[in-house]
């Protein structure tokens, strides 16, 4: 377990109603113990199947490096528990399709946690996208950097092997959302990547066709400052999304460009009309930290009722 994920869940995890933690698991008993006595866990396992056996448990929530998490998950969800993975489902297809079936044979609630689709700028983003502002979509572009050539990354960020890269690890949170925002399907993907000392796979380019002819890309690094972006162009105009900006919203016309008046007086008029969701946001640690609270309390709520999670294995296959 990588305790800079931690550093989302928990907080994420307090906010939620209806979940507490029992107990934590960890080849590493002295980690272990730290992360139990933060939670407020009463116990330890250095076995997820010991853990997964206890009748107190309901849920398991799966943060492991992702080469794991097929063993893992199907082992919780043979044990008759709800599952909450950590993205990527899986390095492989054929392991993404072990762990649907594992979850089709339980009858259990297994999610995947694609925090993003709960982050407030998306979901306004697909209100203006589905409202049909932009027209017939062409073409939806991403970006997502993030320096983490000096923080000390777990070894299995580094690895292709154990967590795929920053094509697969950070980049499926956008391949997931051009999904989500667009409603289609990723037909066919070709990726170029390169390497340094400290990654083997550190930035890449991807190039994707969707459903219906419509066009993806997307640039992802970890070597330099954090950026989330994702533009969608359409025929009548184009969304661009900064989730790192509270007023990172801004639809452009045919017939306007950044820089000029409208533009300019757009923003200011957007800025101001942003504030209470920036007031919103930072009650709950910011706009991503907000989005993992939502995403934990859309699983306690599928769990609680029954109902369907919003991110399914399927989604996270796909």
């Amino acid at each position: 377990m990588w305790e800079g994920l931690l550093e989302r869940h928990y907080p994420a995890l307090r906010r939620t109603p209806g979940i507490t933690v029992r107990a934590v698991c960890d080849i590493d008993g002295t980690r272990a113990s730290r992360i139990a006595a933060l939670y407020g866990a009463g116990r330890t396992y250095a076995d997820y199947r010991e853990l997964a056996g206890q009748d107190d448990i309901d849920a398991v929530a799966v943060l492991t490096p992702t080469s794991g998490h097929a063993e893992t998950g199907v082992a919780v969800l043979d044990a008759g528990k709800h599952l909450f993975m950590e993205k990527p489902l899986a390095l492989a297809l054929a392991e993404a399709d072990r762990l649907i079936d594992a979850r089709r044979r339980s009858g259990r609630v297994a999610q995947v946690c694609f925090n993003l689709r709960w982050h407030r700028l998306i979901r306004q983003a697909k209100t203006v996208i589905e409202s049909g502002a932009l027209g017939r979509v062409k073409a939806i572009r991403s970006v997502y950097t993030h320096d983490r050539t000096g923080e000390g990354a777990p070894d299995w960020h580094r690895k292709l092997a154990l967590g795929g890269g920053v094509s697969f690890n950070e980049g499926v949170h956008h391949y997931d959302l051009w999904r989500y925002l667009l409603g289609l399907e990723v037909q066919e993907v070709h990726a170029f990547s390169v390497a340094s000392d400290a990654y083997e796979d550190e930035t890449s380019v991807i190039s994707a066709s969707l459903d219906g002819g419509v066009l993806g890309s997307g640039v992802m690094s970890f070597l330099t400052g954090p950026n989330s972006e994702v533009e969608v162009y359409g025929e009548k105009g184009r969304l661009l999304i900064s989730l790192y900006r509270f007023d990172g919203l801004q639809f452009y016309s045919r017939q306007t460009y950044p820089g000029a008046h409208v533009d300019r007086l757009k923003r200011g008029a957007g800025a101001l009309l942003s504030l209470p969701g920036l007031v919103a946001d930072a009650r709950n640690g910011g706009g991503f930290q907000a989005s993992f609270s939502a995403c934990w309390q859309s699983f306690e709520r599928s769990v609680r009722t029954g109902q369907a999670p919003e991110c399914t294995f399927e989604d996270g296959r796909s």
